[in-house]
């Protein structure tokens, strides 16, 4: 259960980042579709729960080490490359995520606030898998404490609840494709991180737990952030991070707290994508440093792109690499218990 935990926690790390904790993704992906985009929070939650079982699965039964050793298992060759640029794009958006929040709240200048980022980043990833395990699991149990705690204070709108089930709030129309797009960048990115923990797993059951846990703990967190922005109005809305604006109604107290939940939450995504990419120099330590110095470099100078600009253009093309991921990975299920079936003389399909 111990293993379980720390996978937990650097899953969360991966997955709430600053687009998410500032109440941006979820507006974007959600909040904007009403009840379409309330069943949009179970859908996207599930899915990601099934992709982390099914990627576990996979790896643990053929012994798959790497996220590239991966790609070609699935049949899908090129994918370890596209993924890889898909992850440095992430950790830029992350550093460019910190800069637009100390702009916003404390004017302090952009550059000034993407080389904060990049220093701590550097040093975290200098120590590879063992710096994100680390961080995570000191970072993470605070960062869902205090998400949590802070949407505690917002139970008492439940009216806001009702007026989007009778359709009395206008909203944007669909919203069920854009839950799907949701959980499938994310899983896109998650994948490579899910990979490198395959040595914490050492049972089919502890995979089965894995996925049922982190698939809660989406799900809640997506909610108590959701909830926040049920306080919200459109000035609010079109902030780059609307939740600080909120939680300022509750009192200095809770905006600070928010403000380290932000904080964390960009911090844990960024090395997390961070060492997705770097992941493959890992074995030569003069490679992986020379290219963590690069790329934090360069982070400086894309992180001074909007941070809404994106996450509104880039996260969608994710979204569709990460369905065609996601269907290869089914393909390769499918594949594997039909033969299995066959040659069993069995006619059902187990997936699990």
């Amino acid at each position: 259960m111990k293993n379980i935990i720390k996978i937990l926690f650097v899953i969360i790390g991966t997955l709430v980042g600053a687009g998410f904790a500032s109440g941006k993704e979820i507006y974007l992906f959600f909040f904007e579709y009403g009840i379409n985009g309330i069943i949009g929070v179970f859908i996207s939650s599930v899915i990601i729960s099934i992709t982390i079982y099914k990627v576990l699965k996979i790896c643990y039964e053929n012994k798959i080490v790497d996220y590239e050793h991966f790609c070609k298992h699935l049949g899908f060759k090129n994918m370890s490359n596209i993924v890889h640029i898909f992850l440095l794009i992430t950790f830029f958006i992350m550093i460019a995520g910190f800069s637009s929040y100390l702009k916003q709240e404390y004017n302090i200048n952009s550059i000034l606030g993407s080389i904060i980022a990049v220093i701590m980043c550097y040093f975290t990833l200098k120590n590879n898998i063992n710096g994100l395990i680390k961080v995570s699991n000191c970072a993470i149990p605070v960062l869902i404490i205090l998400i949590v705690i802070t949407s505690i204070k917002n139970l008492n709108v439940i009216n806001n609840y009702n007026n989007i089930f009778n359709n009395e709030i206008i909203v944007k129309k669909g919203g069920i494709m854009q839950s799907i797009l949701y959980a499938s960048y994310n899983c896109i990115l998650l994948i490579p991180v899910i990979i490198t923990l395959l040595k914490l797993i050492n049972s089919k059951k502890s995979i089965i737990i894995t996925a049922i846990i982190n698939g809660l703990v989406i799900l809640i967190l997506s909610f108590c952030v959701y909830n926040l922005l049920l306080l919200g109005d459109e000035k609010i809305f079109k902030l780059e991070m609307p939740i600080i604006e909120i939680v300022k109604k509750y009192g200095t107290v809770y905006k600070n707290l928010y403000m380290i939940i932000i904080g964390l939450s960009i911090f844990t995504t960024a090395i997390s994508t961070g060492y997705g990419f770097l992941g493959r120099w890992e074995e030569n330590k003069n490679t992986y440093k020379r290219v963590l110095i690069l790329i934090s470099i360069i982070a400086i100078f894309v992180s001074q792109i909007s941070f809404s600009i994106l996450v509104n253009l880039l996260y969608p093309v994710l979204g569709i690499v990460g369905i065609i991921e996601i269907i290869m990975i089914l393909r390769k299920v499918w594949f594997f218990y039909s033969k299995t079936l066959q040659k069993s003389g069995k006619t059902g399909i187990n997936f699990i």
